[in-house]
């Protein structure tokens, strides 16, 4: 029984991925689903310490260092000396980088709205609290 209802589950989650079958604008901006993970962390967490987004991320600090260079060459973070400790690096979003979030919230906030829609209020809180729940005491991100 319990496998069946994995089985289940696990078709929802690829039928939910395919709704629309539009896919999210990484390809517009040459960006990987990895890389949305630090864009998304940096706008929650502007001018925050390399250290702070190795520590958040719970990646090891050459690779964070690494994706950090590779955006940086793209133009969507900029890198920054701390004034009172010159080996500590200050990280934000460059305006492009604001722009690339931007565009992605608005494609997650359409698909959202797509898959709600025929959802009352009352289910729409049940389906968020049973969400919640399942994900409860999961590693965040």
């Amino acid at each position: 029984m319990e496998d069946s209802v994995n089985l289940k589950f696990q078709q929802l989650i690829l039928r939910f991925h395919q709704l629309g079958g539009e896919l999210p604008p990484l390809e517009k901006f040459y960006i990987t689903p990895a890389q949305v993970v630090y864009l998304d962390y940096l706008a929650k967490h502007p001018d925050c310490r390399l250290s702070q987004l190795t520590s958040a991320l719970q990646y090891s600090a050459a690779s964070v260092s690494a994706m950090v260079s590779i955006l940086n060459a793209k133009g969507l973070v900029a890198k920054t000396q701390e004034p009172f400790d010159g080996r500590a690096l200050s990280l934000a979003l460059t305006e492009k980088g604001r722009q690339v979030v931007f565009e992605i919230e608005k494609f997650r906030s359409t698909r959202v709205e797509m898959i709600l829609e025929n959802l009352d209020e009352k289910e729409k809180s049940t389906l968020s609290g049973l969400i919640e729940k399942a994900i409860s005491n999961k590693k965040e991100r």
